[in-house]
């Protein structure tokens, strides 16, 4: 089941000062590249994360994945602590996280799990050395674990940890009884009923406001610890907008820019795309976080062109030992199936090295792995204790080690290897107070309620320049109604990007009428003829799932030889920056010579 995968990626890394002549162009000159080797320890699927620990008492970290667990220094060796049985992919795993740590201080590390978001906590009780070749005996010590991002850290400083997690729509944490670790544990409702029953994105731990107690944080803002009973009473709730999108993973208080306090880093939209950090800025006694995006939908949204998608865990550790907090994160490969904008892309692993420079805070980014991805938890941590950090990932793609270590190089080596800056196509301009528009309902007849003389989107030959169209039934999003109950739906698109298909009408001049759905993740789109706009971009956001109506604004000059293609302009600022779009139908109306055009 373990396989070694010895792929060395070369990857560009700051300046480490390893030698005494900065600049000379010979090895050890005073440059090194960080590069990451890959040990697969199996490619099934079990688990979307993983856990790091002493599992047989060698003092050596070894690997927890799911029901497996990996016997260090050489991971070579697994064995069980649950039956091994390999997850269906178009599905999810039953386990997502897991931590090792030593519950019952019997000096043997146990592992606490967590599963499918709104399922049990369970404790694998470690049986010791005799113990080690046969199943755990498994605990249930909490009913639901809800949040897509549960942490298991010392949040309320007795020097134990608490399970953070959600539950029934409320912020809290869970508390163990230490003198009977394994019966049921105790959770504690910091906040009102606020965020979602089940799969909430995006959460953390830190001091936010520099009072030396840990805060939790959330993609709509902040739970302040009090100074007493923080297990017996309501967190003092701060609304801040911590993602442009439905919130991320894991969330991050830590000072980025040296000022003294701490910032927000945050995953944007687990499932869609989106990287950024919050500038805690003070004005007079007046708290207020300026974003800043490192990483967004579109290559000019980087400043070195980088985009993927399905960011579903970060985790911050210095990785390069300059003593600022770097970013680790990448894809979480079929995190949503084939839902997810670019689901099918590499599913990469990056490290953004933390630069500060008399411009500002600067984000480079490195490959640690090409198609590794990463589940929903990332573990940082020396596991062949070398002095370096590793990264240790699993999800979809199994589980795997990211090895790190440091090779001296001279200067042109080093500078070959440096990411290159975005000058690429820029980002489409917004004008968002002349984009909205919506038309009268479509007359819809017959069994199938179609729309007369409409051309179905979803029976068209449409080819996108990223992404995927597939056919989606509308059926279930009642009261409004779709021409054939379905929908032509393109995902996988950003700004910039086109979806295209040749016109097929005789020649003449004709008005053209189109319906596109509107949705909180749909996109701002322009309608192209022959690559020239036919109007204003139409902003296909809405609370709601809905049709736009009919939008009969758009004539043009057919030839015989011409093409009509949507295109991903943005997005709007209240919309959930996924870009989607949905196409009911067209029809074109040819237009006599005594037409009213108007």
């Amino acid at each position: 089941m373990q396989k070694w995968a010895m792929g060395a990626f070369l990857l560009s890394a700051v300046i480490a000062m390893i030698g005494q002549c900065e600049g000379e162009e010979t090895p050890g000159s005073g440059y090194a590249l960080h590069r990451f080797d890959e040990i697969n320890l199996t490619s099934e699927y079990f688990s979307e994360g993983v856990g790091v620990g002493d599992i047989n008492g060698d003092k050596i970290d070894d690997v927890v994945y799911g029901p497996l667990w990996f016997a260090g220094p050489d991971f070579q060796v697994s064995k069980e602590i649950a039956e091994p049985v390999p997850q269906d992919r178009k599905r999810y795993a039953d386990r997502f996280f897991s931590w090792v740590y030593d519950f019952n201080d019997d000096g043997w590390s146990d592992v606490l799990m967590v599963g499918f978001p709104g399922t049990p906590a369970y404790v694998y009780q470690n049986p010791g050395a005799s113990g080690l070749d046969a199943h755990w005996e498994r605990h249930e010590v909490f009913d639901w674990v809800s949040n897509e991002s549960p942490q298991f850290v010392d949040l309320i400083g007795d020097a134990r940890p608490e399970l953070v997690c959600t539950r029934a729509g409320h912020f809290g944490f869970v508390t163990i009884n230490w003198e009977s670790p394994f019966d049921p544990w105790t959770f504690h409702a910091i906040s009102e009923k606020v965020t979602a029953e089940r799969f909430g994105h995006g959460l953390g731990i830190g001091d936010v406001n520099g009072d030396g107690r840990k805060d939790i944080l959330h993609a709509s803002g902040w739970l302040e610890q009090p100074a007493t009973e923080a297990t017996h009473s309501r967190w003092r709730p701060h609304s801040v907008s911590f993602s442009n999108a439905y919130g991320g993973a894991e969330m991050y208080a830590v000072d980025v820019d040296g000022d003294g306090d701490n910032d927000i880093v945050t995953s944007h939209a687990a499932h869609d795309f989106g990287l950024g950090w919050y500038e805690q800025i003070s004005d007079n006694g007046e708290v207020r976080f300026k974003h800043h995006l490192i990483m967004g939908a579109h290559p000019a949204e980087n400043a070195f062109g980088l985009v993927f998608s399905e960011p579903h865990s970060v985790a911050m550790h210095d990785l390069n030992g300059d003593g600022l907090e770097d970013i680790i994160t990448g894809k979480t490969f079929y995190s949503h199936h084939e839902q997810s904008p670019m689901w099918d892309a590499g599913a990469v692993v990056y490290w953004f090295e933390c630069s500060r420079t008399d411009h500002g805070v600067e984000w480079i980014p490195h490959l640690a792995a090409k198609d590794t991805g990463i589940g929903r938890q990332i573990v940082v941590r020396d596991v062949n204790d070398d002095g370096l950090e590793d990264i240790v990932v699993g999800g979809m793609k199994g589980a795997n080690i990211l090895l790190h270590n440091v090779q001296s190089v001279s200067e042109s080596v080093w500078k070959e290897s440096q990411p290159q800056r975005y000058d690429g196509p820029k980002l489409p301009e917004l004008d968002f107070n002349v984009i909205s528009r919506r038309g009268p309902k479509a007359k819809l007849n017959g069994a199938n309620k179609r729309a007369e003389s409409g051309l179905e989107a979803e029976s068209l030959s449409w080819n996108a320049s990223r992404g995927g169209v597939r056919n989606q039934s509308m059926e279930n999003f009642a009261p409004d109604q779709w021409s054939g109950g379905t929908q032509a739906f393109w995902t996988g698109g950003g700004p910039g990007d086109t979806l295209t298909i040749p016109v097929e009408q005789p020649p003449g001049r004709y008005r053209l009428e189109m319906v596109f759905t509107c949705a909180p993740d749909y996109g701002v789109v322009d309608v192209l003829f022959n690559e020239e706009s036919l109007g204003t971009p139409i902003d296909l956001y809405d609370s709601k799932v809905k049709t736009s109506g009919i939008l009969e604004v758009f004539e043009c000059e057919v030839t015989g030889d011409d093409q009509l293609s949507i295109r991903v302009v943005g997005a709007n600022p209240r919309a959930k920056p996924a870009y989607y779009v949905g196409i009911d139908f067209l029809r074109w109306t040819k237009l006599t010579d005594d037409s009213d055009a108007d």
